[in-house]
């Protein structure tokens, strides 16, 4: 068995679990900004402390750089399908 992998949630977790798995997926996962190429990509985790230590500033510059046309995509182990947030139009 893969240790990496995500555990199956089969019955009860503790909340040592919960948590657990819950870093687990923030930290294999990623985050990527891009408009017309790929501005920067990180990890969930280091996105959310940046978001996090930088509030008023952050949630300003997200809300404004989705109004002009940049893209926030979710993808890793985690996602298959990769989450895109955006105003973009789907082609």
């Amino acid at each position: 068995m893969n240790k990496n992998l995500p555990m199956e949630v089969t019955g009860k977790m503790s909340i040592g679990e919960k948590i657990k798995r819950f870093f687990s997926v923030i930290c294999r996962n990623n985050v990527t900004v891009s408009r017309t190429g790929e501005i920067f990509h990180m990890p969930i985790l280091a996105f959310l402390i940046i978001a996090l230590l930088t509030f008023k500033i952050s949630v300003i510059a997200i809300l404004v750089s989705l109004f002009c046309g940049v893209e926030y995509t979710i993808d890793g182990e985690d996602f298959p399908n990769p989450k895109k947030i955006s105003f973009r139009p789907r082609n």
